[in-house]
């Protein structure tokens, strides 16, 4: 089987890219997988598994697409490494992989910053949600998406994404109840994929201990609610808090909190580093801080890779992480209780780690039961097998609608379903060979 694999690739500041980094020495021994980008860097070890190929929007490769058995686009928020995949998969029907369930992020920039397209933007709004929507829209485009996060709550705009799909695969069962029901198309819920492996680990018997956050770091990740309970924490002097990954609005705001604060002598900023770096950082870790709020409906790689080092993490219980088995992870409330249950948790963490020990390692044998790369693979390739048949389905359809179009100007109402259901048959058969 040939398969195309649109996705954004090591190095890209993206989890997405490593994702497509872990699945694919499982996907590569399946299928002949080409890897398509719009960069001119990548790792040289993809190029054992997979060829590497480059596209322009100004010219997309039709030709060498059309050889494959089926196209997989990887689609998230950030239009840095989406927006190209999207546009591509907009004019060549194939497979959608979705990561993010809201996309309103994506296409905010889309309309506002691409396009530059106010009407084009309250048109789709109100084609999709109606009257409300449209008032909503103006406010987001006019306040340079002052109110995103609300307008990806409400408005989640994931049909534009999935609007020439031929099959689609998602990693949340809220993602999987909301598209098979309205989708009417192949649509397959697998668990994010993680290799595990060998767990080498270098945590200290004594303090300070180590709490680690690292990422693509929006506001969601909650830093700000982090930092406030540390500071209030009458033992803050135990902990030592690392902070790796990109901090989306800059480092500033979150240095000058420290400042104010005065937390400089007990959190670090590293800002984005070599994975081996990371590596060593997760593995002396004892506790990591995984909070999301809001979420986009995304499935962590981030949380995955804790498991993967047996780390004990605090998530906030919201969408698929309200989901993860409470053995696993301690959850921390949203709202007025973040920083309350942040404090407890260190308090609990002081009182007894070996509790926290156990709960990493059920995180790791979860992560091993239930996100291997070898199962996701089957999944993508039965998604594959049923998603042609509906490429020939709808191919079907529309021939048949082409072919019966000029039977209702001869044929009475009372012979029309009969005829149109001829027609249908014969083009399947056609279609079918």
């Amino acid at each position: 089987m040939k398969l195309n694999w649109f996705s954004p690739l090591p190095p890209a500041a993206t989890d997405i890219a490593h994702y497509t980094g872990r699945i694919l020495p499982a996907l590569s021994v399946v299928a002949e997988v080409t890897l398509w980008t719009t960069k001119s860097r990548w790792p040289r070890s993809l190029e054992q598994l997979a060829e590497v190929r480059r596209y322009g929007l100004d010219r997309p490769p039709w030709t060498e697409l059309n050889r494959a058995d089926m196209t997989v686009y990887n689609i998230g928020n950030n239009p840095k490494f989406h927006w190209p995949i999207w546009h591509v998969s907009r004019v060549h029907p194939g497979i959608i992989v979705l990561h993010d369930f809201r996309l309103h992020h994506l296409f905010d920039w889309v309309y506002r910053c691409h396009y530059q397209n106010l009407n084009l933007y309250l048109e789709t709004m109100e084609a999709h949600y109606g009257k409300e929507a449209r008032t909503d829209a103006r406010h987001c485009f006019t306040s340079n998406a002052a109110n995103i996060d609300y307008m990806a709550e409400r408005y989640p705009l994931t049909e534009l994404a999935l609007k020439n799909a031929l099959g689609v695969l998602v990693h949340t069962e809220e993602a999987f109840k909301a598209v098979a029901v309205k989708l009417g198309r192949p649509t397959a819920l697998a668990p994010l994929p993680f290799p595990s492996g060998e767990v080498s680990l270098n945590r200290a018997k004594s303090p300070p201990f180590r709490l680690i956050i690292f990422g693509y770091l929006g506001r969601n990740r909650r830093l700000e609610s982090v930092l406030k309970a540390l500071a209030e924490f009458p033992e803050k002097s135990k902990f030592r808090l690392d902070i790796f990954g990109s901090l989306l609005d800059g480092p500033e705001p979150i240095r000058k909190q420290i400042k104010v604060l005065k937390l400089s002598p007990f959190v670090t900023l590293h800002g984005f580093v070599p994975e081996a770096q990371l590596e060593a950082a997760l593995n002396k870790a004892h506790l990591a801080i995984n909070l999301r709020n809001p979420t986009v409906g995304e499935a962590s790689g981030t949380q995955l890779r804790l498991w993967a080092h047996a780390l004990p993490s605090l998530v906030s219980p919201v969408g698929w992480y309200a989901t993860l088995p409470p053995a696993a992870v301690r959850f921390v409330r949203t709202g007025t209780a973040e920083v309350p249950d942040l404090q407890r948790c260190l308090r609990e963490f002081l009182s007894n780690p070996a509790e926290f020990a156990a709960m990493g390692l059920k995180g790791l044998e979860t992560l091993k039961q239930n996100h291997s790369p070898e199962n996701y693979t089957s999944k993508v390739l039965a998604l594959v097998n049923q998603a042609k048949q509906y490429r020939i389905q709808c191919a079907a359809e529309n021939l048949a609608m082409r072919a019966g179009m000029p039977i209702t100007e001869w044929v009475g109402p009372e012979d029309l379903d009969e005829r149109l259901q001829h027609v249908v048959g014969k083009a399947w058969a056609l279609l079918k060979g």
